[in-house]
């Protein structure tokens, strides 16, 4: 399995803006964040787990040409608003691309975007909404494990394949759903910023999880420019690193 971070940042990236950088060194590269998103590549199956704003660059840096299916975490823009940039992955390979998300999302996104999923005057529609129902995907033979976390005022889908999951946007899980991400080789996981957030947990919060967990590797995701890689890095014990755009984890 190989695993493409494709985008690391929050929803504004990182820096913030032009002369708004927070504390982040702006001369290592690794701290230039596009919004969060992430290739994984599994018997010779290309999954994509959100659609970001900076999907279209993203993409291309990964020399990437196909996504076969499209695993949806939550309706939040950062993480859905890059999906017209999967046209060109729709007409490339010539097919229509399955998006799973949960019900809370379909009405929204159907709206949103009735030109991909529904066609709309001289647009056919490119790709298909399949709504999560269980907690188990099964795609083309590969069992991809699901269940939904809190973020605040809404829930998000955690994703498991193998032994790699991903949990972005997390403030806590629900009763005992962090057992189902013991004997991980790799965890991604979203940390905004040092201290709590109303709808994310803090770094003492999200290494209390890793401690409980015991990932081999975890990787910090969605990250805003309150955080400098290096010093994140002082910080934390050898197997848990943050992320960085176009960092590629080979299991």
């Amino acid at each position: 399995m190989k695993i493409t971070i494709l985008g690391c940042g929050g929803s504004f990236g990182s820096p913030l803006a032009w002369n708004r950088h927070g504390n982040i060194d702006l001369n290592n590269k690794r701290n230039f964040r596009t919004r969060s998103s992430v290739l994984i590549e599994y018997e010779n199956t290309n999954f994509l787990i959100d659609t970001s704003p900076d999907l279209r660059q993203q993409l291309y840096n990964a020399k990437c040409t196909n996504i076969d299916a499209v695993l949806y975490t939550h309706i939040h823009s950062d993480h859905t608003s890059g999906v017209p940039d999967m046209r060109a992955m729709s007409l490339i390979n010539k097919k229509i691309i399955p998006a799973y998300m949960p019900k809370e999302m379909i009405s929204e996104m159907e709206t949103n975007y009735k030109y991909i999923f529904k066609g709309e005057k001289d647009y056919l529609p490119f790709m298909e909404i399949r709504e999560l129902e269980k907690n188990n995907i099964k795609f083309k033979n590969i069992n991809i494990e699901t269940f939904k976390h809190n973020h605040g005022s809404i829930d998000v889908q955690t994703y498991r394949i193998g032994n790699f999951a991903y949990s972005t946007d997390l403030k806590k899980f629900y009763d005992a759903d962090i057992d189902k991400l013991m004997n991980l080789d790799l965890w991604v996981v979203g940390l905004l910023r040092e201290d709590p957030h109303p709808s994310h947990a803090g770094f003492e919060q999200i290494m209390d999880f890793i401690s409980y967990i015991k990932p081999k590797k975890t990787i910090f995701t969605h990250m805003t420019a309150l955080l400098d890689e290096k010093e994140l890095i002082t910080k934390c014990p050898s197997n848990v690193k943050p992320g960085y755009d176009g960092m590629i984890i080979d299991l």
